[in-house]
């Protein structure tokens, strides 16, 4: 069975501020199956690459260009050759912890701070577009699930990541709904926020997701649809777990 073939594996996939990521814990949580924030991995890959990056001692603009320049070596796979390294090589991985959160590693080095910095969230917008890198992370989240039952939230774990998988779930709410939900989060942290402006950055965020070139934000033909605007945290969570199967197994 080639691994994009794995079915074990619950999808859960919709716009920002839909509600999946605390939804897809909870499922995890409820089944006894690991949560896997693939987020994590493309942080992951950023850092690993941005550390590359600075051996150059070129200036921090030249990134986006060195990170093009980069994914053009590595379709070619000529990144070896060109820069000395081979991306697909790069050590990242993802170990679970007794509690079951997320741990990634970095070779044997612990980065699972480190990636959470503000300046690595910046570069990931220079990774995560690029079809090489996406199809070198897939095929490491692909190996992870040949071992776990997982929860995956994201934006196309159900059609690019594991479009064989049983259990598809696409979730979303009104832009309004979800820029609310964004404001409490931040005032609840005791961030400062302004909820205009929250708005303005989900509608450019769903126009640049739903556009992209590469792996867009689309519901699968055969994801379930679930608009969460007007629905609590736990009608959604016992809707999904009633579509899974009365035992929660796959």
């Amino acid at each position: 069975m080639s691994l994009q073939s794995i079915e074990n594996v619950i999808a859960i996939d919709g716009p920002a501020g839909s509600g999946k990521s605390t939804l897809a814990r909870m499922i995890a949580t409820k089944l006894g199956y690991h949560y896997l924030d693939s987020g994590a991995f493309y942080r992951a890959l950023t850092f690993a690459i941005w550390e590359k990056f600075q051996t150059t001692g070129e200036d921090e603009s030249k990134f986006p260009f060195f990170t093009e320049k980069l994914a053009d070596a590595c379709l070619l796979e000529k990144d070896e050759v060109e820069f000395g390294f081979s991306v697909s090589q790069i050590p990242v991985h993802c170990e679970l912890s007794a509690q079951g959160e997320n741990v990634m590693f970095l070779g044997e080095k612990d980065i699972s701070h480190e990636i959470r910095d503000p300046e690595i969230t910046k570069k990931i917008r220079y990774i995560a577009p690029r079809r090489a890198f996406r199809e070198i992370l897939n095929r490491h989240i692909r190996e992870f699930a040949r071992t776990h039952k997982l929860v995956m939230d994201g934006r196309d774990i159900g059609t690019e990541v594991f479009p064989k998988s049983k259990f598809k779930f696409f979730l979303t709410a009104s832009v309004e709904v979800r820029a609310k939900r964004r404001y409490d989060e931040l005032v609840a942290k005791g961030f400062k926020a302004d909820l205009n402006h929250i708005k303005e950055e989900i509608v450019a965020r769903d126009e640049s997701d739903t556009t992209r070139t590469v792996a867009p934000l689309k519901q699968a033909s055969d994801a379930i649809l679930i608009d969460t605007s007007t629905l609590d945290t736990e009608t959604v969570l016992n809707t999904i777990l009633s579509k899974v199967s009365p035992s929660g197994q796959i």
